[in-house]
This record gives C-alpha cells, structure tokens and sequence, in this order.
C-alpha cells in the first residue's frame, strides 16, 4: 500500500472525518442525556412502553475521563517500571496464556449465568423458536396465508438453525442452543481482541481490548436472546478476520473461508451484509491501490480482489439458495415473496409509539392492504416513502432533524442497549437468585445503568481519540471495524431501528476506544516530558534544545489550533439554542413525564427487588 499518495489521503481522511462526525454526535448524546425505554399513560389510562430521556451530567462526566485518564497513566507508568526490571520477563507465551485465560473465563461465566436463569425465548425470538419447533412436530402452517413465514420468509435461515440443532440437543432444549450462543460470544470476544493484532501490532492491547469487552457486558446478555445477533456476529467477525488475513499473506485460502462465514452469516441475519460492504470497501481500494497507486502495477493482485468480492456476493446467494431449498424441502412447499424489504424504510422514517423509526405495524398493513401482492406492496411503499420523506424535508428544524435526534438517542445512546429490557418478563425454568432478580428487575439495574452509563461514553471519548490522534495512520486497513460501525450507524438511520440491531457494531468499535485511550495516554506523556525539558532547558541543567520546528510547521500548528478554538466556540454557542434542547440534551422530565422516577426506580415505580 502507498500511503503517500493524494489518493490515499484523500480515503483516510473521508473516512475519518466521517467516523469524527459520527463519534462527536453521539459523545455530545452521551454526555447531556441518558435514554431507555420506559412508560407513558395514554390518554385512555392505559400504559404504553416509549423510550424517555432524562438529562445527564457533563462535568461528572469530565471529571471522570480526568480520572481515567490519570489512572491509566500511572498504571502504565507502573507497569514500564515492573517490565524495565531485569528479574521480569513478560514473553509471548504468558501473553497467550492469559489470552485463553480470558477466553475460558469468559465461557465458564456465560454457562454459569445460563444455568443460573434458564430463561425461555420471549418477544420475536419466541415466534422464531415456535415455527422451529412447529416443524419438528410436522407442523408447517407458518407458510400459510398469514402464517410467519408467509410473512417475513428471509427468517426461515436462523428458523431452520434451531431446526437443526434441536436434533442434536433434542426438541424445545433452549437451554443448550444459549450455551451455544455463550461460545459465539466467546468467539466474538476473541476475534476482536485478535483483530487488535493486525490494526495495531503493539504489545498487550490485546488483552486489554478483551479485558474492555469484559467490562463492557450488555452483549453479554444476549446469549439467552435466541435471535441471529451473536451467532451471525461471530460468523461476520469470521470474515473481517480471514480477510485481515488476506490482506496480510495474500493466502487464497483466506477467500474462501471468509466468504464462507459471510455467506452463512446473511443466513442468520440479513443485516449481516452492512460487514460484507466494510469488507468490499477495502478490496475495491485494494484494487485501485494495486492498479493505480504503485509504482509497478499488479494485475494479478487487482484481479484476485476483485474475486474476492465476487466470491463474497457469491457465497452470499449460494449459502442463501441452498438454505431456502433446504427448507423447503424439509417443508414440502415453496418460500413465498413476503414482505418487500423496502417497507422497513417507511418504519425507519416513521414515529412508532415506542420509539421513532421503531416498529409500527406497516410493513403488515401494507402487505395485506395489497392482498398479499409483493409488487403491488413495493409500489404502495414507495408512494408512502415519497411522502414520509417530504414530510421530514418540508419543516426539518421543528421535525426532521429532531425526529432523527430522537432515532438515534433510542439506537445508541440506551447504555444498556435494551438487554435488561429484552431479559425481564420471560419464565424461567428455575429460581432466579436474588442478585440476577436484582440485576435484572431492581435496584441493581439502575446501579448497572449508571455504570454503563459513564463507560459509555468513555467508549465515545476513546473511540473519538483513536480517530483524531491516529489521522496520519500508513494503515488504512485498521479503520476496517471502524467501518462496519459507520456502515451500521448510517444504515440504520433510514433502517427500522433498534438497540439490539445496533449492539453489534458498538462492540465492533471497543478495541478503537481502548486504542484511543492508549494514543491518549502516550500524548499526554510526551507532552510532560516536553514540558520537563523546557523547564531544564531554561533552568540551565540541560543543554539547549535544537532549532525547533520550522516556521510553516509552527504556522499549521497555529491554525490547527485556531480552528478547533473556533469549533469549540460554535458548539458552545450551540448549546444555548433551543435545537439544542430538542435534539441533544433531550429530558422528557421537561413534558411532564416522571422520566428520571422510572430511571432511578423512585416513588410508585419502585421495585421490591
């Protein structure tokens, strides 16, 4: 790769100014408001779950990332004194050792919690597990007029899933497919951690970036959640790293085991593609790189990538066509079209009473005011989109930005990402202990919120400095999980929305937030020591320093920083503004809703747990 090239940091810079964007908006979410899904009474008395904002504290916040920042500087202060002794010996191999360690630790404690709970499938994963083991009696009324599949058939892929396992751990065995989704967490922890190799080749970030997914544990939740989420993250993730592979050996056989588990991840979920695109993004820069940007041309490189993404759109319709003919084998009938995907756009530009661009009901009513007529439902969706659109167009100050301000609040900035949520109200095969009840139901899920709550936007804050303070990276191929987070961010801003959508691509940017906290830790050690050296040089202990920079560079650092005092100076005037209000610091206590009682269980929303 030729990193001095226009070219190439024209690409670095998009991308990350993009990422900057992105990462600034939800950091400024973060710090002024906290979301989550509460209630509001309707009109008629009866209570309707909505997502609410209270508004959050940004000097606790600052103060806190002080402290980190403080505390992670002494630590690894401590840590260059420990290694520097000649008695300590830090090897590769204790370095794995620990690695597995972790990885180990982490299955024995989703097991546990598994056991610990048993809880049954609620919400949409309880009608996907029904219509899997309807099968497994005979029962295929699901393809019916009306039936689930009838309806939604891109689901039969993670439906024929639990079909299959259902013959190894027997039928209606739930408990045994959530340990299955303990090692796809497993898997993804590890393959995250392992990516850090390959974007930053430093010592121990490694396990640093595990110990930080460890930390950070709403995914963890998911492992009772039988939905595609973690096994079609572990298989995504599968690709991203055989195609870090390839990038680095430039090994055929990388190809084909990537879009392998690319292909069988869009079976499991279809949203999986948004990983497919990051991937494809960088081979088709990879190519223009071995075509364009070398001195001495590589055709056969630029071929070889371009089969790389032909292998990945490949697979991708092989793994599909192979499922939906396997179901419907195992059926006795055909897939119907069902609902066209495009009808998910009009939900995502659409209020919806949990939440904006949540479910409403559409995508059903449009299907059966069609009779059941995909065509007829794709134009009928079309005309609604027009006019959705031009209703967010004609007034966006009062409407469509704050609309989509409200999306993303109830997207990213829930420090649980709904896992609480999608745990509580499900039977459980045993006696939960009072701890977990606590965890989940009471007391202990405030206590929890708050604590994501400030990691959450240390997460921001990480993830923002990664960006800013490795600009001039002669990697761009580390910005590859980055990219699936700005894929995911910018797809599901017209895509029906859903904190449990977006989790997975949260998770993705956590080793770019451990990374920043690192670069951060660094810059403000070389600025100390910058600074010691100034004070000897004038105290006269020290020689003098040599000429120092030049006068343009002293000249672009200058405007450098004029222009982030300026950028700073908009934002505090926007601040002030009522746009502000309504579309960052959001506090639905303003409207008159208890939004901080249901927050911090307070007055009749108490819990005995």
């Amino acid at each position: 790769m030729n990193q001095n090239t226009v070219f190439y940091r024209f690409v670095n810079s998009l991308l990350r100014i993009m990422l900057a964007g992105a990462l600034f908006l939800l950091l400024l979410h973060s710090l002024f408001s906290t979301g989550f899904l509460g209630k509001i009474v309707l009109e008629d008395g009866t209570p309707q779950e909505r997502t609410l904002n209270i508004a959050d504290a940004p000097l606790r916040h600052f103060f806190l990332f002080i402290l980190c920042s403080a505390s992670f500087f002494l630590a690894r202060r401590l840590w260059q004194t420990i290694r520097d002794r000649d008695s300590f010996r830090w090897t590769q191999k204790r370095d794995d050792m620990v690695f597995w360690g972790l990885l180990l630790f982490t299955f024995a404690v989703g097991t546990i919690y598994v056991l610990l709970t048993q809880l049954a499938p609620g919400s949409d994963p309880a009608k996907v597990w029904a219509v899997a083991m309807q099968w497994r009696q005979g029962d295929f009324s699901a393809f019916e007029e009306g039936g689930y599949l009838f309806r939604y058939p891109f689901q039969s892929g993670i439906i024929l899933y639990f079909y299959l396992l259902s013959f190894v751990f027997g039928a209606g065995n739930y408990v045994a497919v959530q340990l299955v989704n303990v090692f796809c967490l497993v898997v993804i922890y590890g393959l995250l951690a392992k990516l850090t190799v390959f974007f930053w080749p430093r010592k121990g970030l490694r396990n640093l970036v595990y110990i930080g997914l460890l930390i950070w544990s709403p995914l963890a939740f998911y492992v009772t959640y039988l939905y595609g989420i973690l096994p079609g993250m572990a298989l995504s993730l599968g690709a991203v790293w055989f195609a870090s592979r390839y990038f680095l050996k430039r090994r055929y056989r990388y190809i084909a085991i990537s879009s392998l588990c690319m292909g069988a991840a869009t079976v499991l979920k279809m949203n999986c593609l948004v990983w497919l695109i990051a991937i494809a993004c960088f081979l088709v820069y990879d190519m223009i790189d071995s075509l364009f940007l070398t001195k001495d041309p590589q055709p056969k490189k630029w071929t070889v990538s371009l089969l790389f993404i032909l292998c990945l759109a490949g697979s991708v319709i092989l793994c599909n066509g192979c499922s939906n003919r396997i179901v419907e084998r195992i059926a006795g009938r055909e897939l119907p079209e069902g609902i066209p995907m495009i009808s998910w756009v009009v939900m995502g530009l659409q209020d919806a009473p949990m939440a904006p661009g949540t479910y409403n009901g559409f995508i059903c009513d449009v299907y059966t005011e069609a009779a059941y007529d995909t065509e007829k439902a794709v134009e009928a969706t079309k005309q609604e989109i027009k006019s959705t659109v031009g209703e967010l167009m004609e007034n966006p100050l009062d409407y469509g930005i704050p609309f989509f301000a409200r999306k993303t609040a109830f997207q990213w900035n829930d420090p649980t990402f709904i896992t609480l949520i999608c745990t509580r109200d499900r039977e459980a095969a045993v006696e939960i202990p009072a701890p977990l009840q606590s965890l989940i139901y009471g007391r202990g899920s405030v206590r929890y919120s708050l604590l994501l709550n400030d990691l959450q936007t240390l997460i921001w804050a990480g993830a923002l400095l990664y960006v800013l303070l490795r600009w001039n990276s002669r990697n761009l191929y580390e910005l590859m999980g980055a990219v699936v987070f700005l894929g995911g961010y910018l797809f599901h801003m017209i895509w029906e929305s859903g904190a449990s959508y977006t989790i997975p691509y949260f998770a993705a940017l956590i080793p770019y937030a451990v990374c920043g906290m690192a670069e951060w830790v660094e810059f403000m050690e070389k600025r100390i020591a910058q600074l010691r050296g100034m004070a000897h040089d004038r105290e006269g202990n020290a020689p003098a320093r040599e000429e120092g920079p030049s006068a343009r560079g002293r000249k672009r650092k200058l405007l450098m920083a004029a222009a982030a005092a300026a950028f700073f100076l908009l934002v505090a005037a926007f601040t002030r503004t009522n746009l502000f209000d309504r579309t960052i610091a959001l506090n639905d206590d303003l409207q008159g809703i208890d939004a901080s009682d249901q927050f911090y269980q307070r007055g009749i929303w108490k819990t005995d747990y």
